[in-house]
């Protein structure tokens, strides 16, 4: 029983689509791009037209391309008061001459599920990150703008793991830098809820009986070969956290890089919060970047 329960934890909550770019004003397109296994993946183009673009990947099954919200959970899986729009954020983007690319993950949002029908703890989403910069990439408007890409926890999982495959992110010319917001992964969350050993490892067994992945298994393996200037952000407070793991995932970047420590509160939503209220860091990385002014780097 409790093998099913923490599984279904880490795979199977999905978060509806709540916002749109119409409610803040921004011009916008409804696309839809296909994976390599065949997932049809769905986002917004926003404020387009640009010649630099980012692209968003967000956070797990609690969230959606939208940020997070608390409809349709249950008042125990209520982790913030109220909404966090990560079109605030992105409306600050557009603000500086940005396109942005925000789309949900496969099985969130308005994106269709894959064969397995819930998450593999970006063990498969990579291939959405793939997906979403070959979109890009290819497009006729974009093919040849600077990209920078915005990875947001299992985003951060899944775009790490996107190196060192067929047609990995290491040979993306466009993509021009990283920022990398708390990343951390389902064993390591319950790590750090105190979920014991035995059940974690039962939790596995389950997920893996049923066709779903090791969940444990930690995206540090492919963070050596991020070869563009990367961020990392992380709430110093957050107490689901593996403040080891993140410095460690930092200190294995081979890059121009830098670490920012946040002082917020005691939740990990602080830190998705406080993106979006404060993506004056974010900004000022991606200008420093992600520039028009200069060729496109090469990889």
């Amino acid at each position: 029983m409790f093998s099913r329960f923490f599984a279904n934890l880490a795979t199977k909550t999905r978060a509806p689509l709540f916002d749109s770019p119409a409610n803040w004003g921004l011009a916008y397109e409804d696309v839809e791009f296909e994976t390599a296994d065949g997932v049809t993946i769905r986002g917004w183009l926003i404020n387009p037209g640009q010649d630099k673009v980012i692209i968003q990947s967000h956070f797990g099954l609690f969230s959606s391309r939208a940020g997070y919200t608390n409809e349709g959970k249950p008042i125990g899986m209520r982790a913030w008061p109220t909404d966090i729009p990560f079109l605030k954020h992105i409306q600050k983007f557009a603000e500086e001459g940005y396109t942005t690319l925000a789309y949900d993950l496969r099985n969130c949002g308005a994106s269709d599920k894959d064969k397995l029908g819930f998450s593999s703890d970006g063990q498969a989403e990579y291939q959405d990150v793939l997906a979403a910069v070959g979109f890009i990439t290819s497009h006729p408007d974009y093919k040849n703008a600077p990209i920078g890409m915005l990875n947001i926890c299992m985003g951060s999982s899944s775009m790490t793991l996107a190196h060192g495959v067929e047609g990995g992110l290491e040979h993306v010319d466009n993509i021009e830098a990283h920022v990398v917001v708390q990343p951390l992964n389902s064993g390591m969350w319950f790590e750090q809820m105190k979920v014991p050993g035995f059940m974690i490892r039962g939790a596995v067994r389950y997920n893996v009986k049923r066709g779903g992945v090791d969940f444990t298994k930690k995206p540090i393996v492919k963070a050596h070969l991020i070869n563009k200037p990367t961020m990392v952000i992380q709430n110093k407070n957050d107490p689901f956290a593996d403040i080891d793991y993140v410095q460690s995932y930092y200190d294995t970047l081979n890059v121009e890089k830098e670490m920012v420590w946040t002082d917020k509160g005691k939740t990990r939503i602080d830190g998705y919060a406080d993106l979006t209220e404060r993506p004056e860091k974010v900004i000022e990385w991606f200008g420093k970047h992600v520039r028009t002014d200069q060729p496109v780097s090469a990889a």
